[in-house]
């Protein structure tokens, strides 16, 4: 599916240095991602799927300017997400991420509130009217926030060693929500919680897309929470795209084998459970 609006990279590789031959010598570039296409409609939700070193967090990390690509392009909305000019800024702030680790995303000597108005002075266009000259209009703003992720108002006065881990990935997309995104990038977002905190955190992540009309990429190594959330579902190893299918589609007449093997061992976990 190509669309001129939302997500659009195409022919994505992205390189890291290697370790240096016997120590001294030239590094040898590693790639993680080659020659990756894949769109993100408005409102869509795409699962990226994969093992461990795939690719599919370096994708991520490209999209929000945290990888620099060896070739290819991103756009959003139809403009360029490489190009550093000023111009792409408020393009730039229609994606907000969500880390993997809660706990190591949120800064531990702040509160709550305090962690998610950080998004605010960050990006000062963002924030809601007076919150950032009255103390007052940012709590109100933040515990509206909360309350959009199932938290209650004096979770905004804690730290995060006082909270769950659930209670900090909630915090987390606050902290995204508050960026008014139009694209949320979700980075094994629930893969360090429990099971039955990642299925609130799930049920959270489609409401949000709902109550905002969202797009969203959902990366996750754990085919198991794909049905819950995504519309579409891409499939990576070794740094490519080896299946796009939608969601249904891909559980019930996978095309290629890895995708069969990824299928049969989240079968094979879920009967050892």
């Amino acid at each position: 599916m190509t669309t001129a609006t939302g997500l659009r990279i195409r022919d994505l590789t992205v390189t890291y240095p290697g370790p240096r031959s016997g120590g001294l010598g030239r590094r040898t570039p590693i790639t993680a991602v080659r020659d990756v296409t894949l769109d993100v409609a408005p409102q869509e939700t795409v699962a990226l799927v994969g093992e461990s070193g795939s690719g599919k967090s370096t994708i991520a990390k490209a999209v929000v300017g945290l990888a620099e690509p060896a070739s290819g392009s991103i756009h959003y909305d139809g403009k360029s997400l490489l190009e550093r000019r000023t111009g792409n800024r408020g393009t730039r702030r229609a994606i907000a991420m969500v880390f993997q680790d809660p706990r190591s995303s949120l800064n531990p000597r702040l509160s709550a509130e305090a962690c998610i108005a950080e998004a605010w002075q960050a990006q000062p266009d963002t924030a809601p009217d007076g919150v950032r000259r009255n103390p007052r209009r940012r709590r109100d703003a933040v515990v509206d926030l909360l309350a959009q992720v199932g938290l209650d108002p004096d979770v905004a006065g804690k730290r995060p060693p006082a909270l769950s881990g659930g209670q900090c990935q909630r915090v987390s997309i606050a902290r995204a929500l508050a960026l008014n995104p139009r694209l949320l990038i979700c980075d094994e977002a629930v893969s360090a919680l429990d099971v039955s905190v990642q299925a609130q955190v799930l049920q959270l992540l489609v409401k949000v897309r709902q109550a905002r009309s969202l797009s969203m990429l959902f990366i996750t190594h754990d085919l198991g929470v794909v049905r819950q959330v995504a519309d579409r579902v891409l499939v990576m190893r070794h740094g490519e795209l080896v299946e796009n299918a939608e969601v249904q589609t891909l559980f019930t007449a996978p095309r290629h084998d890895y995708t069969r093997e990824l299928l049969a061992a989240a079968v094979d976990l879920d009967a050892a459970g």
